[in-house]
């Protein structure tokens, strides 16, 4: 049993490093999505400038910037519950309702989503699909995005429900929580 705990732990952690790096890597884009959504706001109307790419490309950061930011909102326990009774209950119980969650709620919406965008994502890269508004390239990208964060999430899911399992089988130990990723690590 000490060995199972040990590879639950490990692969959470795994998990874990894999999001950061992916997340911290990512913010950038924030920047990004600013100056070319915003930007195109003033550009187009005391200017009379302003081009459609930089409003099509606005929106694909966009949406890669809410793929990423919701596997690491839920990396860092950053998602919306009902903090109100999670808090009260014990350790235990937390990891169970974690774990059931995550098993019963978040797995299978990830996995749908995964399958069924997949066949028109790989018609859409196959033909590289434009915008069908502005035919402008890169509508493409918005379909790979959607089942990167499907299988992102799905990966996040995993680390997750390893660490519950890890905590329901040994609850003497502390939990493996995750830290505030603002926190200085010891």
């Amino acid at each position: 049993m000490p060995h199972l705990l040990r590879i639950l732990r490990w692969f959470a952690r795994a998990v874990d490093a894999v999001v950061d790096a992916i997340g911290r890597s990512t913010a950038w884009l924030v920047l990004f999505v600013v100056a070319a959504l915003f930007g195109q706001w003033p550009l187009r109307e005391f200017v009379g400038a302003g081009h459609i790419f930089a409003n099509d490309f606005g929106q694909i950061a966009h949406a890669a910037v809410f793929a990423i930011g919701v596997v690491y909102a839920l990396r860092w326990d950053g998602h919306v519950r009902l903090d109100v009774f999670h808090q009260r209950m014990s350790v235990r119980a937390r990891a169970l309702v974690d774990l059931a969650g995550t098993l019963c709620i978040v797995v299978p919406w990830a996995a749908i989503v995964v399958w069924f965008s997949w066949s028109t994502t790989v018609r859409s890269v196959a033909g590289f699909e434009k915008f069908p508004e502005t035919w402008s390239p890169g509508y493409w990208v918005f379909k790979v995005i959607l089942v990167t964060f499907g299988g992102l999430l799905l990966l996040q899911a995993s680390g997750h429900a390893a660490r519950d399992l890890a905590q329901l089988i040994d609850p003497r130990a502390p939990p493996d929580a995750p830290r505030n990723p603002g926190a200085a690590t010891p």
